[in-house]
């Protein structure tokens, strides 16, 4: 699984924007929302979108699961314990890497 995980991260890295948001908070909260959408879509269960939030993250996700289901062949057969992994996974990679481990101090800043 951490080679899917590597996978699917890679591709957000290369093609996705909406990870690059220019406070922690916002980055978190835009991470987790779309990447909880991913892994809820992926595995057929039904979402809310009553907010701007969730019909961004929502926008987000739907987006990248219809490209990844082309690009890789392999997540159309994951089972619906993988799909947890693999959605889990992706977003703790993306919030160690762009949240945890970024050296951009403006980051967290209070002046905003």
């Amino acid at each position: 699984m951490e080679e899917k995980i590597a996978e699917i991260y890679n591709y957000i890295q290369e093609r996705c924007l909406w990870q690059f948001h220019s406070r922690t908070w916002d980055r978190k909260e835009n991470i987790n929302g779309t990447m909880d959408y991913f892994t809820k879509i992926l595995k057929g269960e039904e979402v809310t979108r009553d907010t701007a939030q969730q019909k961004c993250s929502y926008a987000d996700a739907k987006i990248l699961v219809d490209e990844l289901k082309v690009k890789f062949s392999w997540v159309n057969e994951l089972s619906s314990e993988q799909i947890e992994e693999l959605g889990t996974g992706v977003k703790d990679k993306l919030i160690d890497i762009m949240i945890n481990k970024s050296l951009n101090l403006e980051l967290n800043t209070p002046f905003y």
